[in-house]
């Protein structure tokens, strides 16, 4: 497959909503949302017209694919319905939903939920594990290079901006590609060191961005309503999402084909923050910052995937993992969530 069939089969792959309307006017292509709110507020990613060429652009493209269709292209493993883009948006471009240009430059880093220093590689494993409710590839897995291809490339021509040459971006191995952009030796181009670049680079846009405690206790009920008027009309009535073709265009948010209970997307302040800077899609900011906190105590009472963390006993699991406002272990509508939860990946250790 030569670079243009490549970027297309992504493109289309990415863009299936607008060929197939489902019942909606909401229906948005994930490549076209609005990038900040003013120009120059945030980084700009490189467009394909910056492509490396050779191997490593070939590297890119695969990496994109593999984001933005990652069910189909890595069904071993994947073992639920989501797309690595349902939840870094804009094919992982967007600020403020966990973009990897600056996801990649944030790694290596110490991450509490496994109580050690993770490389990039190790993180991706760990979106696998949990928000692909899979199993993750193993270590120099051409899936995890690719994929790190691909954020690297981001990261490279987001700090460089329009002066970035990607004949001029060092190729590094794969053992390098695979730890991340914070380290000592990461090959930062010449033209984003004479424009004043650091080694402590910049981020704005990273991640989730942080609400502040909300006014009110989260409630359910509230969030209830909001799921009803918001985000049911893409996401199903039952959290059940919408397919064509037998592939999701719009992910399901509870029941087997989600993200399990360990995900980072289960937290219920996650997933406000997420709510509240990306949805409804291509509205950010529309639902308050209560209405985000509500809705997502809302999604936190439904059942999931297990916890792949929990080894036989819900209280050891809750007592260990789970805090805040999460759910997990507590009653509702007559069940303790978590007792009931749906399989893992059939392939996890």
């Amino acid at each position: 497959m030569n670079k243009i069939s490549a970027i297309m089969l992504g493109l289309s792959l990415a863009g299936m909503t607008a060929a197939h309307a489902v019942n909606t006017d909401k229906l948005a292509i994930q490549e076209e949302l609005p990038v900040g709110k003013a120009a120059g507020e945030y980084p700009t990613p490189p467009g394909w017209d910056k492509l490396p060429e050779g191997e490593f652009g070939e590297r890119v493209i695969r990496g994109y694919n593999y984001f933005v269709n990652t069910q189909s292209l890595s069904p071993e493993f994947v073992g639920d319905g989501l797309n690595c883009v349902n939840c870094h948006m804009d094919a992982g471009k967007k600020e403020n939903a966990a973009p990897l240009w600056a996801a990649y430059m944030s790694y290596p880093a110490y991450r509490k939920k496994n109580d050690r220093i993770n490389s990039y590689e190790e993180r991706i494993q760990g979106c696998f594990l949990y928000s692909m409710n899979g199993t993750p590839p193993e270590h120099m897995n051409p899936v995890l290079v690719d994929l790190s291809a691909y954020a690297y490339w981001l990261a490279q021509g987001t700090m460089t901006g329009e002066e970035f040459d990607p004949a001029k971006m060092a190729i590094p191995s794969d053992e390098d590609l695979l730890k991340g952009g914070k380290r000592d030796d990461f090959p930062f181009m010449q033209a984003y060191l004479d424009n004043g670049g650091t080694a402590e680079v910049k981020t704005p846009g990273r991640g989730y961005p942080t609400l502040s405690e909300p006014g009110q206790e989260p409630d359910i009920t509230r969030g209830k309503a909001v799921y009803a008027q918001e985000c049911a009309v893409c996401h199903g009535a039952n959290g059940e999402g919408q397919k064509v073709n037998d592939r999701y265009v719009f992910p399901p948010l509870w029941g087997p084909d989600t993200y399990n209970w360990g995900a980072g997307m289960q937290r219920v302040n996650t997933a406000a923050y997420f709510i509240h800077k990306n949805m409804p899609l291509g509205q950010p900011e529309k639902l308050t910052e209560q209405q985000a906190w509500d809705v997502a105590m809302y999604l936190d009472t439904q059942e999931r995937p297990q916890d792949p963390r929990n080894k036989g006993s819900l209280e050891e699991t809750v007592e260990k993992f789970h805090g805040g406002y999460s759910q997990y272990g507590k009653e509702f509508n007559g069940s303790v969530l978590g007792t009931a939860s749906y399989p893992n990946h059939p392939n996890k250790p």
